[in-house]
């Protein structure tokens, strides 16, 4: 049975592959600012979070 919403097969793995992609960014974005912050400024609310303490 075919599903009606279903399309075809190279547009769903276009669209995976872009979201996934994308996904991937994201998380390497997250991990490059959390040890790579950028921010010098010691009061910087973030050092309270990233404290070598904790």
């Amino acid at each position: 049975m075919h599903n009606m919403l279903m399309g075809p097969l190279w547009g769903e793995i276009l669209v995976v592959s872009i979201a996934g992609v994308i996904t991937l960014a994201c998380f390497a974005a997250m991990f490059w600012w959390i040890f790579r912050p950028g921010e010098k400024d010691p009061r910087h609310p973030k050092y309270a979070i990233l404290r070598r303490d904790r």
